[in-house]
């Protein structure tokens, strides 16, 4: 072999081992390797350009902007690199914003369900009482009040349209034994 053959040899050799790394680390700089990164570790193990970290920031699942700090340390490490300080002026709207209560959305549902509830139930609890409270008439219509009664009002004791009552003797009225008897 000769000196020229070697050196292409080498050369070969080299792209081969070195392509699939630069392929590698090429394709490690995306918005997804840094959210993946960030995510994983904690922190940005990688040097990432800038343009790719305004794309991580931009593509950022909800579930991790939401439970992990990876938004904070993209855009500190994107701060720093633009040489720019993080101040406490918000400049534009914020890309994220959570809940101001702090509690998922579905307990949130959940409490106001079983508020609900309970005012339900004890309203009804409450016409139960006072229902209770007015006496068993107090459904009946005139208020509960049971109207005149006495001799001389229509179903009183002396109304002949009136049905006897058991303990009552059918041939015995107002005025006494019936002359039958």
């Amino acid at each position: 072999m000769t000196r020229r053959e070697i050196t292409l040899f080498a050369l070969v050799c080299a792209i081969a081992v070195g392509a699939p790394i630069a392929a590698d680390a090429a394709s490690a700089d995306t918005a997804p390797a840094a959210i993946s990164d960030c995510n994983d570790h904690g922190q940005l193990t990688a040097h990432y350009a800038s343009d790719t970290l305004r794309s991580a920031l931009a593509q950022m699942p909800v579930d991790v902007r939401e439970y992990t700090d990876c938004y904070d340390v993209i855009e500190r490490q994107l701060f720093a690199q633009l040489g720019q300080a993080k101040s406490g002026a918000v400049t534009g709207t914020p890309a994220a914003s959570s809940s101001g209560s702090g509690l998922p959305a579905w307990l949130l549902v959940v409490i106001v369900l079983l508020a609900l509830g309970g005012v339900t139930f004890g309203a009804l609890a409450i016409r139960r009482r006072s229902a209770v409270a007015e006496g068993p008439d107090a459904g009946a219509p005139g208020g509960g009040l049971a109207g005149p009664s006495g001799p001389g009002a229509p179903g009183g004791a002396d109304d002949p349209a009136r049905p006897p009552a058991r303990d009552e003797d059918p041939g015995s009225g107002p005025d006494g034994p019936s002359a039958g008897a």
